[in-house]
This record gives structure tokens, C-alpha cells and sequence, in this order.
């Protein structure tokens, strides 16, 4: 990879000023700078050059994940799966891990994806041309599960983990230049940082075993349980009075029972626990193609926080479908649930392609959708949610053990009569939050998620609408 030299760079807080720009590219001065909009985790940049040429400067905002480990992560992802993998992700000219540099920030400075945004054309495009990039999607996930890396975690170079010891060597030794080597460090998945967990201390990785990993989860949540005197807002579940409220002693009690039972119900098929490393947010929105060959990738973007987990807890495939009332829609409805319809052919083709050439991907999504996979799936999340929903499905596990592990020694699980009937009740209760949060969202129009935010142009019509829709719901309610 050539190296960049950024002579001087510099930001203002009101109007983010690039002073000079890379040299080894050939430009001589950057001659603009475009402030793009920015996601949940990166503030982005346009740079032009002075000789046409374009560039993005992409710096991490704090909740992007843990300091110097993001940034590395992301610069090494983008350069494996480009050059080794042959995917098209973008060239990355220079990055800094410290903040201590001109731009006071740690930064990715990469080329700007050529092409246009697949979501902007996909809707027009033929059946034919569709059909030619779910081919190549698939090809690329394809190369996904067939790369080999020694453990679970992130991709690195070695000179930039912060010590040798942290990480194994994905080349042979004389492969390429060791520092330049690509190995497996500490994970960058989001789960072991997001909602608090980046200030708790906890195993990061990498693992060398799956056993490793599963514990090191359980882990995580029990040392955030026991850290936070509250817990993050469930943005399922709906808080009023008298309505479900989580406690400490539920949480530690359901991950201790699973610590129980962790390694026992992991697939017996090694294949479905191989690390794999995993775009898991490749959709229309963050892959470009060429406007005059649309069925040509140019670059796919969104690296940050791609890591190597179990297969199992990576493979996924996206579903769509009619809506159940489709017979009482108007006709301009209907026109937009057949277009879904016409979506979701496509995807269970994009399925079918997929699962022909990946046959892993289809045994780890089978084994996701059993007991012992949902309940390894939901161990992740108990800090946030869900316990009440986990400690039944161990309810489950121990009535049928034999069934699920194939084991002949007894389950170490022991429900007791008194634990049932609690966790039907706390589960109704749960429940009841979820539904009555649901009626409100759908009232609304809101969508259901990250915490609430919505597009700033919108936000007086939505909280107009929530006035309203709060007085309705209490309305509604208020003798339930």
C-alpha cells in the first residue's frame, strides 16, 4: 500500500477546514472540502484536489467503538478484502490510530466510491441485471466463508497492535512483511462496546476457541450487570406503571444458568463455529455500481466494526413479504406490496444461490433457528433485554436435554415448579410491554429503533404526532 504524507490538516469546530492535502497521489493542494452527511458512528469528509481527484476522510466519532482498535481495524478489513479477497471495498490511502496528529483525530483518508448508490437505481433496474448482482453478492459471500483465519476477533496489521502478544498471524511469516501482516487482534464488534461496555473491563479477544468466546459474552454482560445500578432502555418495551421492570438478580440468575449449559449446546458440526468474517450490513445503501454497467460493483463501503465471529452468529439472509391485510389495501398499497413481493422473489433466489454454493451458510442458519441456537444468540444481550424471554427457553432445554445435546449425563439445570410459574409470569409481563409498545410505534408511523432518533426535518411533525398519539394511548389505557 503506498503511504500518504498529510502535510497539515486542521478542523473548526463550525466549518471544517483541510488545509493541505496528500501528496503521493499526485495532487498538490486540496482546493475544497464538503462536509458529507454522517452516519450514527463517523463524521465524513469530501476533499477535492486541485487535479480533479477526490477523496473521503472519514473520522470516528466516540461511540464508534474503542479508541485506536476501530480505526486500525477498519484500515486493515478494507485492504484484506480487497486485495486478498478480491471484494471491492475502498483503497485506503492513510489512516491515523491516534488522535495525537494535525487533525486532532483519528482518521481514514480513502478513496471516494465511484458509481452511484445501488438503492437509487435498483428499483428501475430489469429482473436480469437484479439477478446478475445477487450473483455476485453471493460470490462475495462465498469468498467469505471460504477465507480461514486462525481465531475469533478483528483484522489488524501487526505494527498496529498495541502489543505482539494480542494477536496471531494470519500469513506465513514469509509471506509479506511482517509488520504489514495481517493478523487476528481484539474484536471490534460493536457488542463489546456499545451501551456502556466500552468502560467495563472485559476479555476483548481474541479467542482461540469457541468455548472461549461463548464465555467471554457471558462474561461481558455479567461484568456490565454488575457495573450499571440501571439498565439501558429496552426500545421494545414499553415502561409504564405496573409494567415489566428489570432486575439485577433475574439477569445475573438467567447467565449463570447458561454458563451451565454454554458449551454443551454449541453445534456439534465444527464447520458451523469456523470464524468468519462477515459484512453484516451489505445492503442497497452501502453498494455502488457503475450507472452505465449497473450490474458492475464498483465498491462496497461500511467496513467499520466488521469482525470474525462464529459462522453461525454471522450467516443471515434478508426476508420481505405481502402484508397480511393486502386484500384491504388501495390499489397504490397493493402496487407497493407486490413490489415487496417481486423484492422477496428475488431474495429467495438471492437464497437458493446462496445456500447451493455456501452449504454452511444453510447448516448455520438451520442450527440458529433450533433451541441451542437462540438461546447462545441471546445470551449477547441480557445486560439490555430479554432475560425473561432466555430463562424459558432453559425451561425448555432441560425438559427435553437429551433431545437438544444428545448427552446421556443429566442436565445441569434444575427449574423447580415455583421457578416456572415466575417466569410465565415475568414472560406475560414482558410480553405486555412489547405489544403495548408496538400499538404505540405503529400508531405513530415511527420507526423502531436507535433509540428513538428521527431526521431532524421531521422531528416537529413527529413530536406533534406523539402529543397526540400519547393522549390517545392513555385514553386507552388508563384503566388497564
Amino acid at each position: 500500500m503506498r503511504s500518504i504524507s498529510l502535510l497539515a490538516v486542521a478542523l473548526s469546530s463550525t466549518c471544517p477546514d483541510f488545509l493541505e492535502s496528500p501528496q503521493a497521489i499526485g495532487a498538490r493542494s486540496c482546493v475544497k472540502i464538503e462536509k458529507l452527511p454522517e452516519g450514527n458512528f463517523n463524521k465524513v469528509f469530501l476533499l477535492s484536489m486541485d487535479d480533479g481527484q477526490e477523496l473521503i476522510a472519514k473520522l470516528p466519532n466516540p461511540n464508534a467503538g474503542l479508541a485506536h482498535f476501530t480505526t486500525a481495524s477498519e484500515a486493515a478489513t478494507m485492504d484484506y478484502v480487497r486485495n486478498v479477497l478480491g471484494i471491492p471495498a475502498p483503497r485506503v490511502y492513510d489512516w491515523s490510530c491516534s488522535k495525537d496528529n494535525p487533525v486532532g483525530s483519528e482518521y481514514i483518508l480513502m478513496e471516494r466510491s465511484g458509481g452511484v448508490e445501488l438503492s437509487k437505481i435498483w428499483d428501475n433496474m430489469p429482473w436480469g441485471q437484479r439477478l446478475e448482482i445477487v450473483r455476485t453478492l453471493v460470490g462475495y459471500e462465498k469468498a467469505f466463508v471460504s477465507a480461514s483465519f486462525p481465531m475469533y476477533g478483528s483484522l489488524y496489521y501487526a505494527k498496529d497492535l498495541l502489543s505482539p502478544s494480542l494477536g496471531q498471524f494470519l500469513d506465513p511469516a514469509d509471506s509479506r512483511d511482517k509488520r504489514e501482516a495481517f493478523v487476528v487482534g481484539p474484536t471490534t464488534n460493536r457488542a463489546f462496546f456499545d451501551q456502556g461496555r466500552d468502560s467495563s473491563e472485559i476479555d476483548r479477544g481474541p479467542w482461540l476457541s469457541i468455548n472461549e468466546l461463548v464465555h467471554s459474552r457471558a462474561e461481558r454482560e455479567l461484568a456490565c450487570i454488575e457495573k450499571f445500578s440501571s439498565y439501558p432502555s429496552q426500545q421494545g418495551l414499553f415502561g409504564g406503571p405496573d409494567q415489566y421492570r428489570p432486575t439485577k438478580a433475574l439477569k445475573v440468575e438467567v447467565l449463570q444458568n447458561y454458563l451451565k449449559v454454554a458449551t454443551q449446546i454449541l453445534p456439534k458440526d465444527v464447520s458451523l463455529s469456523k470464524p468468519t468474517l462477515w459484512h453484516s450490513d451489505l445492503h442497497t445503501n452501502n453498494i455502488f455500481v457503475d450507472p452505465s454497467q449497473p450490474t458492475k460493483i464498483l465498491n462496497i463501503i461500511d467496513w467499520q466494526a466488521v469482525n470474525v465471529s462464529p459462522l453461525f452468529l454471522q450467516a443471515r439472509i434478508l426476508h420481505s413479504s405481502i402484508p397480511d391485510n393486502f386484500a384491504d389495501m388501495n390499489e397504490e398499497d397493493q402496487h407497493q406490496a407486490k413490489s415487496l413481493r417481486a423484492a422477496q422473489s428475488l431474495y429467495k433466489l438471492y437464497e437458493i444461490l446462496m445456500l447451493r454454493q455456501c452449504p454452511e451458510i444453510a447448516r448455520a442458519l438451520r442450527f440458529r433457528d433450533t433451541l441451542p441456537g437462540q438461546i447462545t444468540g441471546l445470551a449477547s444481550s441480557i445486560s439490555s433485554d430479554s432475560e425473561p424471554i432466555l430463562q424459558g427457553m432453559l425451561i425448555q432445554l432441560q425438559d427435553k436435554w437429551a433431545t437438544y445435546t444428545g448427552s446421556s449425563t443429566p442436565c445441569p439445570l434444575s427449574f423447580t415448579a415455583e421457578d416456572r410459574t415466575q417466569q410465565r409470569r415475568l414472560e406475560a409481563s414482558w410480553g405486555e410491554g412489547v405489544e403495548l409498545m408496538h400499538e404505540l410505534l405503529t400508531e405513530m408511523g415511527a420507526y423502531q429503533g436507535w433509540d428513538g432518533w428521527v431526521n431532524h426535518n421531521n422531528y416537529p411533525m413527529y413530536k406533534e404526532r406523539l402529543s397526540s398519539c400519547r393522549e390517545k394511548f392513555l385514553n386507552r389505557h388508563a384503566k388497564s
